[in-house]
């Protein structure tokens, strides 16, 4: 179906509207451009380890994606804004409603095309169509049938000022267009015509908040809902391997290793990731999550009143024992005096394997510790958690080069007990597509 006439003028109306905050946008682009080429970006560890934890900063670490966006993509952003004008009518052609009828012609409302100017203003246009033709003003020879106004409105003043007006032929044909740039004065709307064309504007601008609102508020509800069951699935089984299977998307594996700004398996080397198999890079970062997670929730709860740890007696002796007797240590420790052996970066899929080996004792002795103790029913971890920002996520948008998800992606970051999760909806389904340390 093709736009009418009517619809173009809409259309380029819109159009004309966008170049101009465009070019008011490119140039404050550019500036931020310029200042963010002086910027570095990078990763961090995210977990502050007390050096008292001899194995915390090689079994315990985390690093998450800490890089700054590249200036030149809030040009990208302002770019889309322009372009997307092209695509308003294959997305929705112009509604109107009848807000008003005289004797011998109506007042109908655009309710699709409403522009946000600022806070309190507001775009809205209306057609007015006549029985009988209407003399143009100005040339007594030339008649109209109907004439499109556009009118921005300051509904919590009840005020308003035109912005466009565009006189029409029977056929369609535009006949004048007469455009208020600057638009005209600020006029108040009470005891005329405009008066009854104030109260549908602002009930439909009224209308289209509370669906954005609502819209939004169901989608942080469901991430939020969605992030609760990960964590008290998490909690129940005190193993990450159903929780990953359950929650994580499919092919999150693929999105950290194409992550060129972070190295989401912390001292496991770019090289050697690519080089190992699906399956050995998922148990290995199933113990690297799984020993994060028990050791986070157990030294938490063996912490004093004023959380200060005691690290002579922190660490059960069965994992010491395990550490200190296992292939890795005996391999790798070499002229080391401590742990900061473990720190090392992995460097070849054997030390992998074997690496893997050592975090998956730890975690099977540090699992039964946990239970024993009753860790996450301590009054220590109570503590954090009702200190801690949990289960409020937030969104945002991915311009580009997010873990492999295309741009425009809604993700919702929003913490759990112990971590911060990045959400994004993947085939209808929200799904885990990243997990960092929560104390970064």
């Amino acid at each position: 179906m093709m736009p009418t006439s009517e619809e173009r003028v809409l259309f380029l109306v819109e159009l004309l509207t966008r170049i101009r905050r465009f070019n008011r946008m490119r140039a404050i682009g550019l500036t931020v451009a310029r200042g963010y080429q002086r910027e570095t970006s990078g990763s961090k560890p995210t977990a502050q380890c007390n050096r008292v934890i001899p194995y915390c900063r090689g079994l315990f670490g985390f690093r998450t994606k800490h890089s700054l966006e590249n200036g030149m993509r809030i040009i990208f952003l302002t770019l889309v804004l322009l372009l997307s004008s092209t695509s308003l009518f294959s997305q929705q052609l112009p509604a109107w409603e009848r807000v008003y009828t005289f004797d011998d012609s109506i007042v109908e409302m655009n309710t699709s095309l409403v522009t946000s100017i600022s806070k309190d203003i507001v775009r809205v246009r209306f057609r007015w169509t006549f029985d009988l033709p209407e003399t143009l003003s100005g040339d007594p020879k030339v008649s109209y049938k109907s004439r499109l106004e556009v009118f921005e409105f300051n509904c919590s003043e009840a005020r308003y000022r035109p912005y466009h007006l565009t006189f029409l032929d029977a056929t369609g044909e535009i006949l004048r267009v007469e455009e208020m740039n600057p638009p005209g004065e600020w006029r108040s709307a009470a005891g005329d015509m405009m008066a009854r064309l104030l109260q549908p504007a602002c009930e439909l601008v009224r209308r289209k908040t509370n669906l954005i609102e609502n819209h939004e508020a169901i989608e942080l509800k469901k991430a939020a809902k969605y992030a609760l069951l990960f964590s008290r699935r998490l909690e129940e089984a005190k193993d990450f391997t159903p929780v990953v299977k359950k929650f994580f998307a499919v092919d999150y594996l693929d999105g950290y290793l194409n992550d060129q700004d972070s190295n989401w398996f912390v001292n496991l080397d770019r090289e050697t990731a690519a080089k190992a198999s699906r399956a050995e890079l998922q148990r290995f970062y199933l113990a690297l999550l799984n020993n994060a997670y028990l050791s986070s929730v157990y030294f938490v709860s063996q912490s004093h009143e004023d959380g200060s740890l005691n690290g002579e007696k922190l660490i059960p002796p069965d994992i010491v024992k395990l550490i200190d007797n296992h292939p890795y240590t005996a391999k790798y420790k070499g002229n080391y005096k401590n742990y900061d052996y473990l720190a090392e970066k992995v460097d070849s899929v054997e030390r992998l394997r074997s690496y893997t080996q050592l975090l998956e004792g730890i975690v099977t002795l540090m699992r039964k510790h946990v239970a024993t103790a009753r860790a996450e029913h301590s009054p220590q971890y109570k503590t954090i958690l009702e200190e801690a920002d949990l289960y409020r996520p937030k969104v945002r948008i991915c311009t580009s080069g997010c873990l492999s998800l295309p741009g425009g992606t809604r993700l919702f970051d929003v913490n759990v007990p112990m971590f911060h999760l990045q959400l994004a909806e993947i085939k209808g389904e929200l799904k885990v597509v990243s997990l960092t340390d929560y104390f970064d």
